[in-house]
Formats: C-alpha cells, structure tokens, sequence
C-alpha cells in the first residue's frame, strides 16, 4: 500500500465489489514517517489557492453535534458560498460548482 504496490483487485464488470486486504499498518507508519516528499499537507501551497484561505463550513461543538445540525451548517455554507458569487468577491468553491 505505502509503496504503490497492488493489494487486492475486484473483478471486472459492472455493480458493486466489496474488496479486502491485509495492511501493515506498523510498515506504513514508518514509511509515513521517514519518507519527506510525501507529506501532502506539508507541500500544500495555500497561497496559491483562495479556497484554504476561507472558511466555509463551520464546526459543531462536540456536544451539540447532531444530523439536524449538519445539515443546519451545510444549508448556512451554501448560502454564504451564494452570497459571495452575487456579490462579486471571491469564492471558496470553483464557480462551476453546483449545488445540490
């Protein structure tokens, strides 16, 4: 898995392939840890891209964490995603986003 290598394949064709495989989770760890150009969040160029630089969807207190809420916060994100593409600023989401 860490080194590209193939674990498991489902069968060609169509509908749903549940798939299982053995991971050494202890390998991939220390692969994770001593290899340095693998750090995707690391190499990360935020400033190269306007959408990690807004927040858009706001965090639930661990508390008050609930199905109604999420979707409370998700309806509150695309509002704030629509205000901003008819007022002109920039948008966190591409402008060919579409929602649903």
């Amino acid at each position: 898995m860490h080194d590209g290598r193939l674990l498991a394949e489902a069968t060609p064709g169509p509908g749903e392939r549940i798939v299982v495989a053995p991971i050494d989770v202890s390998a991939l760890r220390h692969e994770r840890e001593s290899r340095s150009g693998h750090h995707m969040l690391a190499h990360l160029r935020t400033e190269a891209y306007p959408v990690y630089g807004v927040p858009m969807y706001a965090p639930a207190p661990l508390a008050a964490m609930s199905y109604e809420g999420n979707l409370t916060r998700i309806a509150a994100a695309k509002a704030e995603f629509m205000k901003n593409q008819s007022s002109g600023r920039p948008s966190p989401l591409p402008t060919t986003a579409q929602s649903t």
